[in-house]
């Protein structure tokens, strides 16, 4: 019984220090800067942290080298070690709005105006 205790400790120890559950949670918190600053819905805040973290968490240490090209920064910024945690925020914060941006155009362009 112990060594299940102690694997289970050792397994959540090394989460908790993975590199995408920080950046994911970093980008949670991007999510729910969104989500507090447009005042929307429960359900919908939600769903825009969830979005942020998981994009943060997939997108990884590229998306350092996007907010870079974004903002115009040196290339010497990418490997900064603090700026990855500063990346993944923006990139929840953002991302979640641009991915319904793009979902909005291509259903506009198919056109699946289904409110009419």
């Amino acid at each position: 019984m112990n060594d299940e205790t102690g694997f289970l400790a050792a397994v959540l120890r090394e989460l908790a220090a993975s590199t995408a559950v920080i950046l994911a949670a970093w980008g949670a918190l991007g999510g729910a800067t969104n989500a507090l600053t447009t005042r929307m819905r429960l359900r919908d805040a939600l769903r825009h942290i969830l979005l942020g973290g998981l994009i943060a968490a997939g997108m990884g240490s590229f998306s350092m080298a996007l907010v870079t090209a974004w903002l115009s920064l040196p290339p010497q910024a990418i490997p900064a070690g603090g700026a990855a945690g500063s990346a993944a925020y923006l990139v929840g914060v953002f991302g979640p709005a641009f991915i319904e941006l793009v979902l909005a155009r291509l259903s506009g362009a198919k056109g699946g105006a289904d409110d009419e």
